[in-house]
């Protein structure tokens, strides 16, 4: 069994802001949200290329964003769900918008909801999926820059790339982590893809 939490401030004042990236990849997954302790859940079930069916649960903490390990522990001891089958979702202010980065264990740099989620825990060994919002103008712009929306420019870049971090859980939950990294780790939405070389003619 699997957990993929989303990183977010529950509440329609937070719904848009950039911090809230974790719940819209979860939307994406699942609309069958129901109130358990301090989250929404969703039990979800992938399939793997074999046809074997893994399952799993969505978690979108109610404790806001800073205390999400109140939320995810009790969940993850009572399903007996090991660390390397935890999945944190959350923004990454050290990455472009465009950018994905799958990560296991290290540091949470200076991100309070993985700390949270570390010391209720008592391990930092759990998967990250880290999406890029951008640096703030200021260091000081910090907090405000995380709570506020996305320039409606990069609106459909955006929809791009929760799409994509949503296939990419999936792909997480049936393939591994190993597998996620390679596959999205240099993975830039930003740029157009590249147009295949005509062939020259003999």
């Amino acid at each position: 069994m699997f957990l993929i939490v989303g990183q977010g401030n529950p509440g329609a004042q937070y719904a848009r802001t950039k911090h809230n990236v974790g719940f819209w990849v979860l939307d994406r997954l699942s609309s069958d949200f129901r109130p358990r302790g301090n989250a929404l859940i969703a039990e979800v079930k992938f399939l793997r290329a074999s046809g074997e069916q893994v399952s799993g649960l969505l978690i979108k903490p109610t404790t806001f964003y800073n205390a999400t390990g109140e939320a995810v522990a009790p969940l993850a001891r009572f399903y007996k769900i090991p660390p390397d089958r935890i999945l944190v979702v959350h923004d990454e202010l050290d990455l472009p918008p465009g950018r994905l980065r799958f990560k296991a264990g290290g540091s949470s740099a200076g991100n309070y909801g993985l700390e949270s989620i570390a010391a209720h825990l008592g391990t930092r060994d759990f998967h990250r999926l880290r999406i890029g919002i951008g640096k703030p103008p200021t260091p000081e712009e910090g907090a405000s820059w995380v709570l506020s929306g996305f320039h409606p420019d990069l609106l459909p870049l955006m929809d791009k790339v929760i799409q994509t971090a949503a296939e990419a859980a999936q792909t997480w939950a049936t393939e591994g982590i190993e597998v996620c990294q390679k596959k999205y780790n240099g993975l830039n939405l930003a740029e157009p893809p590249k147009r295949a070389e005509p062939e020259q003619a003999s």
